[in-house]
């Protein structure tokens, strides 16, 4: 059985990851529009392969962030509904995808960097 203590704890944390996807979400979202503005006027194969590769990735991190953030919020919301239960989805779970996922997009933009700068 949670204590409503614990219960407070995960809610905080789950608050906080959320603020992390959140940010992630505007950093991707910048490296978008850093992909918009490089792209135009390029011409050779493995360049436009390469604007290609990071248009795809940053698409689907992008939606993989808004995945994540919905299954925190769907914990922070049944957390508050039912204070003194455990849930459907254990805490470590949700803590390891999120670290899986920084991991990716820290990545990404290390990738994308190194590609714009080439």
């Amino acid at each position: 059985m949670v204590t409503e203590e614990i219960n407070k704890a995960i809610v905080s944390e789950c608050n906080t990851w959320y603020s992390t996807l959140a940010a992630y979400s505007e950093k991707i979202n910048k490296l978008k529009r850093e992909l918009y503005f490089f792209a135009p006027g390029k011409t050779g194969h493995d360049v436009l392969l390469g604007i290609e590769h990071f248009h795809n990735q940053i698409h689907i991190q992008l939606i993989n962030i808004h995945d994540l953030k919905h299954e925190i919020k769907g914990q922070i919301k049944e957390a508050e509904r039912y204070p003194r239960i455990g849930h459907r989805i254990p805490h470590h779970y949700l803590k390891d995808k999120l670290d899986l996922l920084v991991s990716d997009l820290d990545q990404l933009e290390d990738d994308f960097h190194q590609f714009v700068q080439q």
